[in-house]
């Protein structure tokens, strides 16, 4: 892909350049590891089809897949399919490179690349020491962190939020007293006490698995259409909230298929462990 910003198309390059690398590096090690094949062929083709199905991902013919494939555009970037492409360069090292002075040599010219990029390469996009600092000093102040736009909910805008606006506040012209009870990352409670009916204006951005209660009761939370933070209805008179960040769905679901997985592996381990106590007849 080619922009306008001429620091991400040099980032661009030099991705390509590190993906084309661990892709011959891989099928180098695959043809070093071509004489173990006659004895797990199975497992060598899979490793195989593996890695020529992540160089695939990484190139644009594979456009129509990110397209229509749900949820894959959510990786974000194709080359962090390198990642799947390390497993198999991994394996195919091991068999295929036998003597440990040939594989000492590999792993440290491996590790002379690893401090070469992070020397060289790494620090123009990376933040520096003073950066860290800063979002330190942001989180101990209570002034919070600049976000990334694509982690936030539809139509929230950060840069339109007064960072410097305490935690909950009144939206009308309402008298309040308002204490903050509790402020944690999943959960967080106050108490204000309102002169009238009013909206409370938090510095939060309303995304969907936020819970809110008021006096013991859910309320349905709105969002303000010029920053997307949270907006809470509230009576005359005390009110305690409570706003907790909840398991959705999609979570749940996600636990379920994670541990059912997990579930079949161990199953599966299990079947071949019997398997191998069965005694083979001699032919």
């Amino acid at each position: 892909v080619h922009t306008s910003d001429a620091e991400h198309d040099a980032f661009n390059r030099i991705i390509s350049w590190i993906v084309l690398t661990e892709l011959l590096a891989t099928g180098a090690a695959a043809w070093f590891a071509r004489s173990w094949r006659q004895r797990n062929r199975t497992l060598w083709y899979v490793l195989v089809l593996w890695t020529v199905a992540c160089a695939v991902l990484m190139v644009p013919i594979s456009n129509p897949f990110w397209t229509i494939l749900p949820k894959l555009r959510f990786m974000q970037f194709p080359w962090r399919w390198m990642l799947c492409v390390g497993v198999p360069f991994s394996f195919f090292l091991v068999v295929g490179v036998r003597r440990w002075s040939l594989r000492a040599v590999i792993y440290l010219a491996m590790l002379g690349v690893l401090v070469l990029v992070g020397r060289h390469y790494q620090p123009p996009w990376w933040e520096s020491a003073g950066d860290l600092y800063e979002v330190q000093d942001n989180m101990a102040t209570g002034r919070g962190y600049e976000g990334t736009d694509e982690y936030m909910p539809i139509g929230a805008d950060a840069s339109a939020v007064d960072r410097g606006a305490r935690r909950v506040t009144v939206e009308g012209s309402a008298r309040a007293a308002i204490r903050i009870l509790q402020w944690r990352a999943e959960k967080k409670s106050f108490a204000a006490n309102l002169s009238a009916a009013d909206n409370l204006v938090l510095r939060l951005f309303s995304y969907p698995a936020w819970k809110v209660e008021i006096n013991g009761h859910p309320v349905q939370a709105a969002t303000r259409e010029d920053t997307g933070q949270m907006l809470i209805p509230a009576q005359a008179g005390e009110n305690r909230g409570e706003i907790s960040f909840r398991r959705t769905w999609d979570r749940i679901l996600g636990g379920w298929i994670s541990l059912l997985t997990l579930l079949i592996i161990l199953l599966s381990l299990n079947y071949e462990i019997e398997l191998s106590w069965i005694p083979r007849r001699s032919s």
